[in-house]
C-alpha cells in the first residue's frame, strides 16, 4: 500500500475536502470545493479496505454490509476530526465514501448564517426541519444550531444519529448522543425512549418513515423541541413529502398537526464562493407564522411561497438569499445564475427592486 488511511485523512483535513472516495484497486478521490480531485499513489486493495472496516466498525455494521451490501459507521481519526463512513459494493467491488467532520464546531456566525437561525435555535417547543439534497451542509447547520443551544441554555439535549457525526461536549446544556445500531435499534425506538429521558430538545438524524414522522410530531405536541432532516428541496416539497407518506384520508389531521407544531423549515444549497475557494450556504427559510398556519389548515399549501417571498419574520426564498450573497460579494453573479430558480426575479432582487407580489399581500383574501 503506497498510502494509508491516516495519511489520506490528514490530507483531506489540510485540503479542507468534504469527502474521500475509495474504491478497491483504484485511485482515491477527494471532493474539494465541490469538485472531485484524484490522489496520486492512493490505490487500496480489498483486503486493506476490509481491514479498516474490521478495525473501526461494530459487528452490527459488518453484518449489515454482508446482508444488505451497504452500511454506515463513524471513524474517529483523532481529536481534530472524525468521518461518517458509507461502505457499499459496486459491481462486487468494495467502496467507501467518507464525509469529513471537523471536531471544532463552526458557529452560526462562522457559517455566515442569517440571524433568524439564532431565533429558531432559541424556541422551546415544536418541530424544525433542516432539508436539502445530500451534501448540502444539513449536518453542519444542525451542529451549529445544537452548539448554539448548548452554549446558551440549561437544556437537556438528546440526539439520535446514524452514525453520530459531530461530538458535542457539555457546555451550559447537558448533551446525550445515541447511535442507531450501537446504542438503539432505530430512530423510532430512540425517539420513543427519548420521551422518557427528560429532554428539552431532541435531534433525530433523519425522518425516514411514517412512524418516525408521527412520533416526532407527538414529541413536539407534548412540549419538546424537535429537530430533524429530510432530503427535500424547498418548503413546499417538504410539506408535500410529509403528506405523501400518509394515506389521503389522514391528510386533514396531518395538516392540522403540522400547522400547530411545525415551527420552521430551513432548506440549503451550497454555492462556490467568489474566487473559487470554498463554498457558502444559501437557504430558503419558512417560519410558520399565523398566515402560513392558516394556509396549511385551509389546504392552500402551494400559496406558501408567496408568503415566504414577503420576507416577514426572517423568511426568504433561495433567489432572495442568493441575491444577498451576490450583493455581499460572497458569490459571483454569473455563477449564482446557475443555482437560482427564476433568473428574472433574482436579477431584480440583486438590484434591490421589488414588486407588489413580493410582499405577499392579500394572500388570505
Amino acid at each position: 500500500m503506497t498510502i494509508d488511511m491516516n495519511t489520506l485523512a490528514d490530507a483531506a483535513y489540510k485540503l479542507e475536502a468534504s469527502d474521500i472516495h475509495l474504491l478497491q484497486d483504484s485511485q482515491a478521490f477527494m471532493r474539494v470545493d465541490g469538485k472531485m480531485r484524484g490522489v496520486k499513489g492512493s490505490e487500496l486493495t480489498r483486503d486493506e479496505l476490509e481491514k479498516f472496516i474490521e478495525e473501526f466498525s461494530p459487528p452490527a455494521v459488518r453484518e449489515s454490509l454482508v446482508e444488505t451490501r451497504g452500511a454506515d459507521f463513524g471513524w474517529q481519526r483523532d481529536e481534530k476530526m472524525r468521518f461518517r463512513v458509507a461502505a457499499y459494493y459496486e459491481r462486487d467491488r468494495l467502496r467507501l465514501v467518507m464525509r469529513l467532520i471537523k471536531s471544532e464546531i463552526a458557529s452560526l456566525d462562522d457559517l455566515g448564517m442569517p440571524e433568524v437561525l439564532k431565533a429558531i435555535a432559541g424556541w422551546k417547543r415544536g418541530l424544525t426541519l433542516v432539508t436539502g439534497v445530500t451534501g448540502s451542509g444539513k449536518s453542519t447547520t444542525l451542529a451549529a444550531i445544537i452548539d448554539h443551544i448548548n452554549a446558551n441554555t440549561r437544556d437537556c439535549v438528546i440526539t439520535i444519529e446514524d452514525p453520530i457525526e459531530t461530538i458535542h461536549p457539555n457546555k451550559r446544556a447537558v448533551i446525550s448522543q445515541r447511535e442507531v445500531g450501537r446504542d438503539v435499534p432505530s430512530f423510532r425506538d430512540g425517539l420513543i425512549q427519548a420521551l422518557r429521558q427528560d429532554p428539552d430538545v431532541i435531534l433525530i438524524g433523519e425522518m425516514r418513515d411514517t412512524e418516525t414522522i408521527s412520533t416526532a410530531l407527538l414529541a413536539a405536541e407534548t412540549g419538546h423541541y424537535v429537530f430533524s432532516t429530510m432530503h427535500t428541496t424547498n418548503a413546499l416539497h417538504t410539506l408535500e413529502r410529509i403528506l405523501s407518506e400518509f394515506p389521503e384520508a389522514e391528510h386533514a389531521l396531518l395538516r392540522e398537526q403540522l400547522a400547530n407544531n411545525l415551527r420552521a423549515t430551513i432548506t440549503q444549497r451550497l454555492l462556490p464562493r467568489l474566487g473559487g475557494k470554498g463554498r457558502c450556504a444559501a437557504q430558503e427559510i419558512m417560519v410558520v407564522n399565523a398566515v402560513i398556519k392558516k394556509l396549511m389548515l385551509d389546504n392552500r399549501i402551494p400559496e406558501i411561497g408567496t408568503v415566504i417571498r414577503g420576507r416577514d419574520d426572517g423568511m426568504m426564498l433561495f433567489d432572495q438569499c442568493i441575491a444577498d450573497l451576490v450583493r455581499a460579494e460572497s458569490v459571483d453573479i454569473e455563477v449564482a445564475v446557475e443555482y437560482v430558480e427564476d433568473e428574472f426575479a433574482f436579477r431584480r432582487y440583486v438590484k434591490g427592486s421589488h414588486t407588489s407580489s413580493d410582499r405577499g399581500g392579500g394572500i388570505l383574501g
